[in-house]
């Protein structure tokens, strides 16, 4: 990829792949690192034969797969954790209460691959099928999904009563 090629695209993807990133993570020391990892290898690829719009929706992928990464590495952590004597009462002290009536709150409330669907989807205004390309799944999986998804973040905002806006279609 030339310089130039790189610069365009980094200028094009930069805000929305920190925000997509951002909306999975929520830490923004840790939005940066994997935002950055995703461009270093993207030019580490052989991205030559790719139009601009397949390497955005590669570039996805990767920041896709990196947060994966780090999922998985922190479910690990923590099941140490939780596995070492003493630490019952920090883990039930510290937990996560959604307390705010926020949609940011309740968005957070879903599980990663919901956000992750729902941002591509509503968000980066990707199609199933560019979707199912990026997070590496069938686009019959992508409409299921993605159905589930939607009815889960329907589901939240009743709970926290946030319905007037809400409707089922």
């Amino acid at each position: 990829m030339t310089e130039s090629a790189f610069q365009a695209l980094y200028e094009a993807t930069n805000k929305s792949l920190w925000s997509y990133i951002y909306k999975l993570v929520n830490d923004t020391a840790l939005t940066d690192d994997i935002f950055q990892e995703s461009f270093v290898k993207l030019l580490q690829a052989e991205t030559s034969r790719f139009d601009e719009s397949r390497t955005r929706a590669y570039l996805f992928t990767i920041a896709t797969n990196a947060v994966r990464d780090h999922w998985r590495k922190k479910k690990r952590e923590r099941n140490w954790f939780e596995s070492e004597p003493g630490t019952e009462l920090l883990a039930r002290d510290t937990g996560h209460a959604y307390e705010s009536l926020d949609v940011h709150e309740a968005f957070e409330q879903l599980s990663p691959q919901h956000r992750s669907l729902l941002w591509l989807a509503y968000v980066e205004e990707y199609g199933h099928r560019e979707i199912a390309e990026m997070l590496e799944m069938k686009e019959k999986s992508i409409r299921v999904l993605l159905f589930r998804a939607k009815q889960k973040f329907i589901e939240i905002l009743k709970t926290l009563g946030i319905t007037s806006t809400v409707n089922n279609e």
